[in-house]
């Protein structure tokens, strides 16, 4: 499934990610209520702990991605990679809003698509965007402004498997002021509610969807860049 946080304060937006990629196998085995007959059984699976969820555009915005591993039998990755390559080659995108509504489109193409959404982040002058996207739905929204003032507000948005992080922000007295937080606590903060929710699944009794290296990505007025990114290693 997945798990991307971003959380937004006054100086900056941070992106997080887990790494983890998870797969299905289908197995015959004897039904049970007919030892002569068989029954189809799903299993879940952990193909890998390495996988690339977060991504820098343009050194500009970030885009954090859950739900499907595989689109059109290929990895996220290389779709961002081939979105990136359209973008380079096409107008500049001016806006995130922009850049999302293009995210979109580009996904909509692969009919195959089941669960896939985006956390897409940026700046437009000094004005911080932080926008879902759900390909299913077909549906862009911005997460980070008051819908009655019009206000841009801070706080905290998480896509995927959000159970976890749904509990630990269930009691808003107990919340971050997070229009008084730093760029320091931010990233602490991304980062704590993926690593609790990846320690978390390891006591409960179900699988857990959530795991590998935490990826995070800073957006700021002057650009994104990234703080944290796993790397290809050779022992």
């Amino acid at each position: 499934m997945s798990l991307i946080v971003a959380v937004f304060v006054p100086t900056g937006i941070v992106l997080s990610g887990d790494s983890r990629m998870m797969g299905t196998t289908s197995s015959q085995v004897p039904s049970l209520s007919d030892s002569a007959a068989q029954m189809s059984v799903q299993t879940n699976m952990v193909i890998s702990d390495a996988n690339e969820k977060i991504f820098s555009l343009m050194n500009r915005f970030g885009i954090g991605t859950y739900g499907d591993a595989h689109v059109n039998n290929l990895l996220i990755a290389h779709h961002i990679e081939a979105f990136k390559s359209q973008l380079t080659k096409s107008s500049t995108v001016s806006t995130t809003s922009d850049l999302a509504a293009r995210l979109l489109k580009y996904f909509q193409q692969f009919h195959s698509v089941q669960i896939l959404g985006f956390v897409v982040v940026g700046y437009d002058g000094s004005e911080p965007w932080v926008m879902g996207v759900d390909v299913k739905k077909n549906e862009v929204k911005r997460v980070n402004r008051n819908l009655q003032s019009g206000e841009v507000e801070y706080g905290v948005h998480a896509g995927g498997d959000t159970s976890i992080v749904g509990r630990l922000l269930s009691q808003p007295v107990f919340n971050p002021p997070f229009p008084l937080l730093n760029l320091q606590d931010a990233v602490d903060f991304s980062r704590h509610l993926i690593r609790t929710t990846i320690d978390q699944m390891r006591f409960e009794p179900r699988f857990a969807t959530v795991g590998g290296p935490i990826d995070t990505l800073l957006a700021t007025s002057d650009g994104a860049r990234f703080l944290a990114h796993k790397s290809l290693t050779a022992s």
